[in-house]
């Protein structure tokens, strides 16, 4: 009875929240507003009326994006809440990911101030600024005079290894690029150390979910820093992300010592567990003979992101139809949470722009 007790409540309570997000019709009503104001007031007796009330207040889109922010972690919060144990910290971590993108964005800010001398102090409004799951003080570190008071900062925290490993000269030099890369791995170094903790139904389901998660941006990563910034061996590896299949095959296949990128090789492995990916991307490549290399790589791209999307829903689905008491039901809401976010911040972002109806339809697809 243990998985029982541990599930029924929060299962029955996030699948009805699933019925009514898939019942809703707010986002079609959004998408057909005549103005941002009015696609704004759509949201007043929703869930997300506090967003409504930010814009009456500022007319700030980017303040609106910062309370859709705050939602986003006091759900987490909420869904640890009902949990207990190894799936708490499962989603604890799922919570680090929302830490780590608003620790780059601070980041980023005083980089951009400080290394490249650029004005942007206003910028500091829109960072969130509270406690995520560490204690973090953005405001330190966005006004810190040197890197190594960056570092003083971030002491306490587990993101203190990633950046004492580089220098202000290596950052000066290189961009973020590999700092970012490097809070990427931590992240998947958490989750996949807590996954392995749950109990074996929770874990293969767990685990199914993220290794195919980063199969795919594995494929992505080889994609564009292979190909179009032609990392060497070394880096490519240093980029990639150490878990799935795609990287195992890669490691077993020594990928990583040949000479060259190994080209072949890597889409054998790939056509073995994502044939019809490489089958889209082909006729990516055979459909306009006229893309140049810059609008091949994003049509790529793009491509990968797709599947990537339809994949995951696929997966999710499946789950929904499976065992009624396993960690999944909570996975399934939250990646459907974070993807109702990413449509209601792209339908603002257009008709912040003008778009027409049928653009912002075209654009979701």
């Amino acid at each position: 009875m243990g998985k029982v007790n541990d599930y029924a409540f929060i299962n029955a309570k996030l699948r009805a929240r699933l019925g009514q997000m898939k019942e809703s019709h707010l986002f079609d009503d959004m998408i057909k507003a005549s103005s941002l104001s009015e696609a704004m007031a759509l949201l007043k007796d929703t869930r997300h009326s506090s967003l409504s009330s930010v814009y009456e207040a500022t007319g700030d889109l980017e303040q609106v994006e910062l309370s859709l922010l705050e939602e986003e972690i006091s759900t987490y919060r909420e869904i640890c809440s009902y949990l207990k144990g190894e799936a708490r910290k499962v989603v604890e971590v799922l919570l680090e990911k929302t830490e780590c993108e608003n620790l780059k964005n601070a980041f980023r800010l005083w980089y951009s101030m400080k290394v490249r001398n650029h004005s942007m102090t206003y910028r500091a409004s829109y960072i969130y600024k509270g406690e995520i799951v560490h204690k973090i003080d953005y405001d330190r570190i966005i006004n810190s005079r040197t890197y190594d008071d960056v570092l003083s900062a971030l002491l306490k925290t587990p993101y203190y290894d990633v950046f004492r490993k580089f220098t202000i000269e290596d950052l000066s030099e290189s961009g973020l690029f590999f700092l970012e890369i490097a809070l990427d791995h931590l992240f998947f170094d958490h989750l996949f150390s807590e996954c392995a903790k749950l109990s074996p139904e929770d874990r293969e389901e767990a685990e199914m979910i993220y290794n195919v998660d980063v199969d795919l941006k594995n494929i992505l990563l080889y994609i564009r820093y292979a190909f179009y910034h032609h990392l060497g061996a070394d880096d490519l590896e240093k980029v990639l992300i150490p878990y799935g299949y795609i990287y195992q095959h890669m490691h077993r296949a020594h990928i990583f010592s040949l000479p060259g990128k190994g080209e072949e090789k890597v889409r054998s492995i790939v056509a073995a567990r994502y044939g019809d990916l490489l089958d889209e991307i082909d006729a990516i490549r055979k459909g306009d003979d006229e893309l140049t290399g810059s609008d091949e790589n994003a049509s790529h791209i793009l491509a990968i992101e797709n599947y990537l999307a339809n994949t995951r829903k696929k997966e999710y689905a499946r789950i929904l139809r499976g065992k009624p008491f396993s960690i999944g039901v909570t996975l399934s809401y939250l990646y459907s949470y974070k993807d109702d976010e990413r449509i209601l911040r792209a339908i603002l972002s257009a008709k912040s722009y003008g778009w027409r109806e049928d653009k912002i339809r075209e654009a979701l697809k």
